[in-house]
């Protein structure tokens, strides 16, 4: 693991993209200068929490922009799952465990108490994360141990089980076993982003995601984030899944890189 706090790298202008396509057209984008860090809301400052210090120290490190959820977007994660009240969840990229320390927070503010098998299961393969656009450090080893660190920090480590390597190949490997837990109620797609990947991730997930279960998707405006498999799945949809979901689009601060919140209705 190596120099995760690094420094800043200087903004550039983002011009406005060209509209997607017709029905987004009044989507929001991002004018002027990016970001270069995430900017912890003052309003979620709640030292008591263990879980809120873990994140606010994970968003103040470099490595965590701008691939994890910003906190605007992370704390609408944390209210669906309050509203939603899943008993298990599957999470598919889990990167420094930002998204997964607002859902198992979620669950366990629900009143959920931890088991033996799991709450939250986490597929990623846990592999070197390199210098990127906006993120001018690296970690190139340990990532697995960091997350297990930043959970046991957070105290929530007991709600979660970690699935190192492929995901789309380990998530069919345990479907029987999710299945016998009572199936998935909220699946988390953040992994893979490859047209190719995605679909895998997803056909991997949707047999154990209960009807009126739901999936959301990360990264789904590619004129904004830079991936495209997220929104080649959401627009085919239908013919991927032959109707058994129907979809919303979500829009994200402070960088509009998208959610969209499927349900699984047969």
């Amino acid at each position: 693991m190596l120099n995760v706090l690094g420094k800043k790298k200087p903004a550039s202008v983002t011009p406005a993209p060209p509209v997607q396509n017709e029905t987004l057209r009044h989507f929001p984008h991002l004018v002027g200068p990016h970001p270069t860090s995430w900017q912890w809301p003052a309003y979620l400052n709640a030292d008591a929490a263990p879980w809120m210090r873990s994140l606010k120290n994970l968003y103040d490190m470099p490595i965590t922009f701008p691939a994890s959820l910003s906190p605007e977007a992370g704390l609408m994660l944390h209210g669906l799952i309050r509203n939603l009240q899943p008993k298990l969840i599957i999470e598919i990229g889990s990167f420094l465990s930002v998204s997964t320390h607002w859902m198992t927070a979620a669950m366990r503010e629900n009143g959920l108490k931890p088991t033996p098998a799991g709450r939250v299961h986490c597929f990623d393969d846990f592999g070197p994360i390199h210098k990127g656009p906006y993120r001018d450090v690296e970690m190139l080893e340990g990532r697995m141990d960091f997350v297990r660190d930043r959970l046991t920090e957070a105290e929530l480590i007991e709600y979660v089980r970690l699935h190192p390597g492929n995901s789309s190949p380990n998530v069919k490997a345990r479907q029987r076993e999710l299945a016998d837990a009572g199936g998935v109620d909220f699946a988390f797609i953040d992994g893979d982003h490859t047209e190719v990947g995605v679909k895998a991730d997803f056909e991997a997930v949707e047999p154990v995601v209960n009807t009126g279960g739901f999936a959301m998707l990360h990264d789904t405006f590619p004129t904004q984030c830079g991936h495209d498999g997220p929104r080649k799945l959401i627009d085919e949809i239908d013919s991927v899944a032959r109707g058994r979901w129907e979809k919303v689009e979500l829009y994200l601060s402070p960088m509009n890189y998208g959610m969209c919140l499927l349900r699984r209705i047969g």
